[in-house]
């Protein structure tokens, strides 16, 4: 694992056995304010979301329903819960924010423009 200071937070780098890498961000209380992942094959969300991926799962469920047999990523989009995944066969990525835990004046579009 590679930590980085980033101002008012700490983003951790973390490489996946098949490649891939979690990268999660903690506030200054050590708290883990976001999630994101990227690579080859899904990560372990039941581990990588905690107490978060009931949420989440739920979530996936009733969008399908609602999608019927459309093919859609699963979303959280709550008030103090964002996740995204997507991908494809091969190559996936998601990020999940918890905007309450967040330093002051960060957005999930700070995480987007991570190097």
């Amino acid at each position: 694992m590679n930590s980085v200071a980033m101002g008012r937070y700490m983003r951790h780098d973390l490489k996946r056995p098949n490649g891939g890498s979690v990268r999660e961000f903690t506030n200054a209380a050590g708290t883990v304010f976001a999630v994101t992942w990227s690579g080859p094959g899904k990560p372990d969300l039941r581990t990588l979301l905690g107490p978060y991926f009931s949420t989440f799962q739920a979530n996936s469920v009733a969008t399908a329903r609602q999608m019927h047999s459309l093919r859609r990523p699963p979303q959280v989009a709550q008030r103090d819960l964002q996740i995204q995944a997507g991908g494809h066969m091969g190559w996936f990525h998601g990020v999940a924010y918890i905007p309450s835990l967040a330093p002051a004046g960060f957005s999930i579009d700070d995480l987007a423009a991570q190097p």
